[in-house]
């Protein structure tokens, strides 16, 4: 076999086709995801070695996904719940990362690769929020017209703004953290301003969950940073904040009916949804109806009227009446292993070059776990595999430090 042919070879080829397509393709980032893993088999078969060590996440997932086939036995639909449990598909990047990443550079060209090309798409976004503009159809839908403005909502190359807006977030978490840890002036600086770029994309997608979560990311930064850059990094966010005000003020606009506790059809409409969901988790609390069948019963337990949604806007509830509290139990449990995972590490982790990932994983799953709270995002191809792909990067790069080290 040629040596750029070799399955370490198609492993990083197909990371570096992912982490560039995915802030505007997902069918380019799912290639990618697809040749990595190809390189990941090829490596089994050319080495006659089952290439799988453990995690600390194996058993949780191990879980989850037990809860899943059991929601499928006892779905209302069994081929729809069969059909919905291939997108978990996915979780397979973390352990292709876990598995295969031990090169510490290339975890950094990575990085450097998806903030360049995200910056690129959010200078994209910044120009469609005022134009309405849009590559493929010419012109935004007029349902992300902000009402008595010439200004729209952003999608960039994504289908929703709320897509878009957890993309934008996560890649500025991460291009902050970096920039936090970062030695070289310019460098420092470079990141800084990607960071700000994309909060600014976040901001004019006008999606509230992610804007509340990315500010709560960065409380939750600053309480784990060095703090040799904290003062200067909050006086940079505290000016950025006023800054945007004024620029654009309308971006705040779609707070003031929460304040002001004026009804609002978009939660009117969320409630209806959220107290529906619930409905239908209390009818079957044990195994649920079995994922892929929402729409149906929720036409049957909805008691106004109502458009029909395709899951819960919310990723707990999602899950708990999907599969009952057998599948929320391991869900909640996924995550809780996960942050007690990345807190631990971080604190104990002293390398400068490993500890920004780490600190990463962390604000960004529990930006995630805040932003799924009105809305699912785990359903999402696109922001599921970003996730965690972050995930899997810092937890790969700390696993091979540790290795190096022993």
């Amino acid at each position: 076999m040629p040596d750029q042919l070799s399955p370490q070879n198609l492993f990083k080829t197909g990371l570096i086709l992912f982490v560039f397509f995915s802030p505007f393709s997902i069918a380019g980032s799912q290639i990618g995801l697809g040749i990595a893993i190809l390189g990941w088999l090829l490596k089994f078969f050319s080495q006659k070695k089952f290439f799988w060590e453990k995690s600390f996440w194996d058993k949780p997932i191990l879980l989850y996904l037990g809860a899943y086939i059991i929601s499928i036995l006892f779905s209302y639909n069994v081929k729809a719940s069969i059909a919905a449990f291939s997108n978990e598909w996915l979780l397979l990047m973390f352990f292709l990362l876990v598995n295969n990443l031990d090169d510490h550079k290339f975890s950094r060209k990575l990085l450097d690769i998806l903030i360049l090309v995200s910056v690129v798409v959010a200078f994209y976004a910044i120009y469609q929020h005022y134009t309405g503009f849009d590559l493929l159809n010419q012109r935004l839908p007029e349902e992300y017209n902000l009402l008595g403005t010439t200004k729209w909502r952003s999608t960039a190359n994504f289908s929703i703004p709320l897509t878009y807006g957890f993309h934008a977030m996560i890649v500025s978490l991460v291009s902050f953290c970096l920039a936090s840890f970062e030695e070289n002036k310019k460098k420092k600086l470079l990141y800084y301003f990607a960071s700000l770029i994309l909060v600014t994309a976040n901001l004019f997608t006008y999606t509230r969950s992610t804007q509340i979560a990315q500010v709560f990311a960065f409380i939750i930064f600053f309480i784990f940073s060095p703090k040799t850059n904290k003062k200067t990094e909050i006086a940079m966010l505290v000016f950025y904040f006023i800054f945007i005000y004024f620029v654009d003020s309308d971006i705040y606009s779609r707070y003031q009916p929460l304040i002001k506790a004026e009804k609002i059809s978009a939660m009117d409409l969320r409630w209806i949804v959220w107290t529906t969901s619930l409905r239908i988790f209390l009818a079957n609390p044990i195994t649920g109806i079995g994922f892929g069948n929402f729409q149906h019963f929720y036409q049957r337990y909805l008691q106004e009227p109502s458009q029909i949604f395709g899951h819960a806007h919310n990723d707990f509830l999602n899950v708990a009446l999907n599969a009952g509290i057998i599948g929320l139990s391991a869900f909640l449990w996924m995550w809780f292993v996960v942050i007690k995972f990345f807190k631990k590490r971080y604190q104990k982790q002293k390398n400068l070059n490993v500890r920004p990932l780490l600190l990463s994983g962390l604000i960004c799953v529990l930006a995630f776990l805040l932003a799924s709270q009105f809305q699912c995002y785990y359903t999402d191809a696109e922001d599921n595999m970003l996730l965690f792909f972050i995930i899997g990067l810092a937890v790969a790069s700390d696993k091979y430090l540790i290795k190096t080290k022993t």
